[in-house]
């Protein structure tokens, strides 16, 4: 049977947590209850793969740093995931930031990151294309997938972080009203096409906006304690 590469974006539906975390939340870093968050996850692999494969989800701390998997048991601190083996899934969790995929069907290999402005501008999208490609995979094979993230007119910035930035992503900045808003989705596929990754799906998905999805904006605006995660997965099957 020829292997092929599974990606999935869930949402936050369909989980055992209550109060500001209903339902799916994945999030290890969240106050709510540990059980409750490890029976999502383990509801979400089930959902995802028929087969029992150990989740490898790495602790996210808004960086540009990329590992490859290896190692089933390690704890990996990082922001991007790569393998090419058939025996594990890899996972990130976010909630307004990018959850970005990128699969080389042709050579079995997978990627997956989460992209903030932080790992955007520093490169994470580069750094995770940049381990594929020590997998033996080529930019050309590789189709990259954006999930659900925030969008453009609900991602209000300050004037000064649209100065702070390089000139050439300035222009995915918008004004309006004198306020200030910014396109992170856009930003990321100037940066894939940058690197040579030019078969870009996107979602459109709005975390925002969109009840479906946890969002940690919404989250701050409604003032609420903590906010739940939304989970990706990507795993050759």
């Amino acid at each position: 049977m020829i292997k092929k590469i599974k990606i999935k974006f869930f949402t936050k539906n369909n989980g055992f947590s209550k109060g500001i975390y209903k339902s799916l939340n994945c999030g290890v870093r969240s106050k709510d209850n540990p059980k409750r968050i490890k029976a999502n996850i383990d509801e979400a692999i089930n959902k995802f793969s028929k087969q029992k494969k150990p989740l490898i989800l790495p602790m996210q701390f808004h960086s540009n740093k990329c590992l490859i998997v290896r190692n089933i048991n390690k704890n990996y601190h990082c922001d991007g995931l790569v393998s090419n083996k058939s025996n594990i899934v890899l996972g990130i969790t976010t909630a307004d930031c990018l959850p970005i995929i990128l699969i080389d069907q042709r050579n079995k290999v997978f990627g997956i990151c989460h992209a903030g402005w932080r790992g955007l501008l520093g490169g994470i999208i580069q750094n995770t294309i940049k381990k594929m490609r020590r997998l033996n995979s080529k930019n050309i094979n590789i189709h990259a997938y954006i999930g659900p993230c925030i969008r453009k007119m609900s991602y209000e910035v300050s004037k000064s972080f649209v100065s702070s930035l390089p000139p050439k992503y300035r222009v995915f900045s918008y004004k309006k009203k004198e306020k200030y808003y910014y396109d992170l989705p856009k930003l990321a596929k100037y940066i894939l096409s940058e690197t040579g990754i030019f078969n870009i799906n996107d979602t459109k998905k709005n975390t925002f906006i969109d009840a479906n999805y946890f969002s940690y904006r919404e989250s701050r605006k409604n003032k609420f304690t903590d906010y739940g995660r939304n989970i990706s997965m990507v795993a050759l099957n």
